[in-house]
């Protein structure tokens, strides 16, 4: 698990971040807007959770903007592949449909 928008956003550009999850509270927005973009051009699935907290939480940090995962335990790789499945059926597949407009 990587933490933070500039390590987040190296590994997404080199193709070796496996799943993005980007809080939706983040001031200034400007720090993860291109995230979803940017997740989309590479073929990386993404979320958008709510909040900063609830994202901190999950890494037992008091907030994180966003976090990745690169390695993953062998007994995890088929839960990781559902969520990225659930992850690209609710937003990544849809960027163009929800963005055209």
């Amino acid at each position: 698990c990587v933490l933070g928008v500039n390590a987040v956003t190296t590994l997404v550009e080199n193709k070796r971040a496996q799943l993005v999850i980007i809080a939706h509270y983040v001031n200034p927005i400007e720090l993860v807007v291109f995230l979803p973009a940017l997740c989309c051009k590479t073929g990386i699935p993404y979320s958008i959770i709510n909040g900063k907290a609830s994202l901190g939480h999950l890494v037992h940090n008091k907030t994180c903007t966003t976090i990745t995962f690169t390695q993953v335990n062998p007994a995890d790789k088929r839960a990781l592949a559902k969520v990225a499945e659930a992850f690209r059926t609710n937003s990544s597949d849809r960027y163009d449909e929800i963005h055209c407009h």
